[in-house]
């Protein structure tokens, strides 16, 4: 029985959901009802869960929009029901799948189930729960106390955050005295939390090596490796090569800071935005037209891999449907979600991947994606966004491809957690390089000025990039040490790679312990490795593209080279970080013609800035 419900919910209207709902919990009590489950059975009650689990997350998403609180029972009904729980696991125990792909399937749903029934994993969630909010709650302290230093400073925050607002007030103070003051007020505004806060991300550390302990792994990592197609022993090897080359790159763009800047003394990165300013030369970025971006990044899935995107009429202006097919018909769809920035404040642009593909014995499900546009009203009336949305916009859609593509016939796991943890970044990464290919240009329909728009922020968003080298590399080996160990904290695993590495140097222990509360932190301790390998795989892959003209692009190649991308079971190639330096480092901050310490830009006094 097809079980596919609305595509894109009406925010007008929650009828035809709340009617989806009753026919699925319908249907699921009929199944239940049965004397013993089948494969077929089984593979349609993950489809309906799926299903649900698609409405709500929709709906969330668009609270802004919709009043759905009517439908909250609906939502207690299937997730929260003990004794439905109870009989679907009951009858997960009896059965028995010859098909390999069900049979995985019934064991992580006989997990799943079971996980909710024993206290003691209730208990370390609700304490992980805890420890985490008390660990965001000291992070708005710190916004709160950063949000203070610019007030006295006679600067106020308004609708941005702290750390805009003091990047773009750093970038404009002319004294580099000044800006070595501001940028040490700054990081003792953060630090002074900097106890409380490793505490609570060192308590959350605690929490989940006794989980793991009580599960038989011999760490929080190697309980995070049961998710990877890679081994613990390759992954160090490569993030230790990795944070060598991002220390000699990190030395690099240091002495380019200092030709910007000449007295930019020890603390280079301190004049780093008012380099960045410089470098620019009061030019203004340009906006780019969405539908003009939208376009571009539909021709590149239908030239690298055969798709053709076709947008749906909706009855909600604020959601662009998107039907994806392939010649062998239609893959799935993609919700595009538009953000007036100018009436809602979001964090990013980000990808749900809320349905997933079935195709078994009759029930049809095809895969939907929900990807957040933010974007701005030109005068015009069209979408206009700024570069940097432009890029997260292709990172985003990137997720939804592979979300659409997967080789999944069965909808147990969500999102693209079907796939090996190290893998998850590399389609997104591929195509947020996109942003670069030479061809953008005529796809974009720009002015002259506004191609040379467009360069200037390519070679800005490049040389951020390059700023984040050693952060990231060094993130990542924090997130991996202290999870493959049996004690010990952040604190300790920093430590030790100063002793190795030198690393102090460059970066301090409070720049890290805020990114622990993300979610790739918490839901996958120990595997913020998977942004480096995306990173450097999408660098190698995207290297051919960018050489060749978006029209002459083939989709043969396409099946062969993404395939660990859709496939769990091919093999995950061994990423070369090189590709990854060779492509960022072609951008410089001194070019040769930036005016290097001219015109007072890094040596005269600002009036008022030393207070």
């Amino acid at each position: 029985m097809p079980v596919d419900s609305v595509l894109a919910p009406d925010r007008e209207s929650l009828t035809a959901m709340e009617e989806a709902l009753e026919v699925m919990m319908s249907r699921l009590r009929e199944i239940v009802a049965e004397p013993q489950l089948t494969q077929e059975t089984l593979v349609e009650i993950t489809s309906i869960y799926n299903n649900v689990a698609y409405i709500f997350l929709y709906l969330e998403a668009n609270d802004e929009f919709v009043d759905f609180e009517r439908l909250l029972p609906w939502r207690d009904a299937f997730h929260k029901n003990a004794d439905l729980d109870g009989q679907i696991l009951e009858k997960l125990l009896r059965l028995r799948c010859p098909d390999p792909e069900a049979e995985e399937s019934r064991l992580a749903y006989v997990d799943q189930l079971s996980a909710k029934q024993e206290p003691e994993d209730v208990a370390a969630e609700q304490k992980l729960d805890t420890l985490l909010t008390e660990a965001k709650g000291v992070l708005d302290d710190v916004q709160h106390d950063q949000a203070r230093l610019l007030e006295r400073l006679g600067t106020s925050t308004g609708s941005g955050t702290p750390s805009a607002v003091f990047y773009k007030l750093s970038s404009q103070v002319t004294s580099s005295a000044t800006r070595g003051k501001l940028a040490r007020a700054w990081q003792t505004a953060r630090d002074a939390h900097l106890p409380r806060l490793l505490g609570l991300v060192d308590g959350m550390i605690e929490v989940r090596r006794q989980g793991s302990a009580a599960k038989g792994h011999s760490s929080v990592l190697a309980e995070t490796f049961t998710k990877c197609a890679v081994e613990e022993v390759d992954v160090a090897a490569f993030l230790e090569r990795h944070l060598q080359r991002a220390l000699t790159a990190h030395t690099e763009l240091e002495a380019e800071l200092r030709q910007v800047c000449p007295d930019a003394g020890d603390e280079p990165f301190a004049h780093f935005a008012h380099s960045v300013r410089t470098a620019i030369g009061g030019a203004k970025p340009p906006m780019f037209d969405l539908d003009d971006c939208l376009d571009y990044i539909f021709t590149v899935a239908q030239q690298v891999f055969g798709l053709t995107l076709t947008r749906q009429a909706t009855s909600a202006a604020q959601v662009i449907t998107v039907t994806v097919r392939s010649e062998h018909g239609e893959v799935g769809h993609i919700n595009f979600d538009l953000w007036d920035t100018g009436n809602k404040t979001i964090r990013a642009n980000h990808t749900k991947g809320i349905r997933n593909r079935t195709n078994w014995s009759g029930v049809v499900q095809r895969p939907v994606a929900y990807v957040s546009c933010r974007f701005r009203p030109g005068a015009d009336g069209a979408g206009r966004i700024t570069f940097q949305n432009m890029h997260s916009l292709f990172h985003e859609f990137g997720h939804a491809l592979n979300h659409l593509l997967i080789r999944k016939r069965i909808s147990n796991r969500s999102g693209l957690e079907y796939l090996p943890l190290e893998r998850l970044e590399h389609l997104s990464m591929w195509c947020e390089k996109w942003a670069y290919h030479p061809d953008l240009a005529q796809y974009l329909s720009l002015a002259p000025a506004a191609e040379e728009g467009l360069a200037l922020c390519r070679r800005m968003k490049m040389i951020e990039y390059r700023r984040t080298y050693l952060e990231r590399a060094v993130l990542a080996l924090l997130d991996f040490d202290v999870h493959r160990r049996a004690d010990g904290g952040l604190e300790a695993s920093f430590r030790r790679l100063d002793e190795r590495f030198g690393i102090g140097r460059h970066c301090t222990l409070g720049d890290f312990p805020g990114y622990f509360t993300w979610p790739m932190f918490t839901a996958n301790p120990g595997a913020n490795f998977a942004y480096l390998f995306g990173a450097a795989d999408s660098a190698q892959k995207f290297i051919p593209f960018h050489r060749t003209p978006l029209a002459d692009l083939s989709h043969d190649q396409a099946p062969e080279l993404f395939l660990p991308c859709f496939d769990f079971d091919a093999l995950t190639t061994r990423p070369d970080s090189e590709a990854l330096f060779a492509f960022y480092d072609t951008a410089h901050l001194y070019d040769g013609t930036t005016p290097a310490a001219s015109a007072g830009s890094c040596g005269a006094q600002q009036p008022g800035a030393d207070s």
